[in-house]
């Protein structure tokens, strides 16, 4: 099986979990930032030696760092991890983030990050090699 991580690092100020209550503006704005942030990142990662998937599909493990040790839900990034999926699709990483392609997100509770005021998402993409 073939394994690839790709990691987001984002900003405590662009956060946002599922039990936040408030606009759907601000809601849409926290979540195109991050999906901009990945975007970025996305393009950069495939033009330095990652590779596409070829064959779906592939199964996806979010695994959210959180501020502290303190105790967190990791399905509560559920906002963030979408818009990183989204820019994996946008780029054409894959052709679509739908259940034909990939598997899960799973959510795992990783170690804290070890950047101060910094969450980090860290998605596994994992693909059966034929």
């Amino acid at each position: 099986m073939m394994m690839q991580e790709f990691v987001v690092d984002i900003p405590r100020d662009e956060w946002w979990t599922q039990n936040r209550r408030g606009h759907w503006r601000v809601k849409f704005a926290h979540t195109s930032a991050v999906k901009q942030r990945a975007v970025a990142f996305a393009r950069f990662w495939l033009q330095n030696g990652h590779h596409r998937p070829q064959h779906f599909p592939v199964h996806v493990t979010a695994v959210i760092h959180p501020l502290t040790h303190g105790r967190f839900d990791p399905e509560n990034a559920a906002p963030m991890v979408k818009a990183i999926l989204d820019a994996l699709t946008d780029t054409g990483f894959w052709p679509d983030d739908d259940s034909k392609h990939l598997i899960g997100p799973d959510y795992r509770g990783g170690e804290p990050s070890s950047r101060k005021g910094w969450y980090r998402i860290t998605i596994r993409i994992e693909e059966e090699e034929h």
